[in-house]
Formats: structure tokens, sequence, C-alpha cells
């Protein structure tokens, strides 16, 4: 497992989360290729400013040769504030993938406990 890296994602990996994300739809058996493909545009203007401000955090797991084969991401959503959850703050984790030939190696629990770690340093204790 040490062959790959894990890091935040930046806005240097907009077109990598993008395809991501799409591949999990795929795989998940969507088949619409106009509306996938409108996905991926309203995506790409999205992350393009979430990723920046950091309303969108994310994590890209890579090979040695700079290649992205996993991400994931979370948005931490405020709700009012309750008994079991003060600050109202919950973390939305989304967009889980691993492709196909690099799972069954961890990644997708190292990058778990990435997004699951961030939100435990932010406060952020519902997800």
């Amino acid at each position: 497992m040490s062959e790959y890296a894990l890091r935040p994602a930046t806005i240097a990996d907009l077109d990598d989360v993008v395809r991501l994300r799409r591949r999990m739809f795929e795989s998940m058996g969507v088949t619409d290729i106009a509306a996938l493909d409108r996905s991926d545009a309203a995506c790409m203007t999205y992350f393009a400013q979430a990723i920046p401000s950091g309303e969108y955090q994310g994590w890209v797991v890579e090979t040695p040769d700079g290649r992205v084969v996993a991400s994931v991401g979370c948005v931490i959503d405020q709700h009012p504030p309750g008994p079991g959850n003060p600050t109202g703050r919950i973390g939305y984790i989304m967009n889980l993938y691993v492709e196909p030939e690099h799972r069954r190696r961890g990644l997708a629990r190292r990058i778990m406990t990435a997004v699951l770690g961030h939100l435990r340093a932010d406060g952020v204790t519902a997800s």
C-alpha cells in the first residue's frame, strides 16, 4: 500500500475528481450519457468554486506515476442544533470511488479514515 499517496484534493485535481465521480455513477448502473455529461459539466463548475473555498473537502489517492485512482469528498451542512449534536454541523461524505484495478488494497479504508479524521478535527461529531 505504500506505493500509493493519499493527499487532499486541490483545484489541479478537478478533472480527476469529476472523472471518478462519473465512474462511481456508472458503476451504480447510471447509463444515461446525456445526464452524466450534464452532471459532469455542473460538477466542474461547482468543484471549481467549492474546492478552493474549502466548501468541499476532498482527498485523492495517486500512484507513484501521479495517476489519481481513488477519491472521496465531504461537505459540512449546518442543521439546527440538538441534544445529540449541539453544533448542528453534519458531515456529508460523498463520492467514494476506487478504480477496480486498485481495489482490495485498503485504499477506501485509508481515505475514509482521512475524511473522518478531518471531520473530527473540525469539531463535526455527526455524519
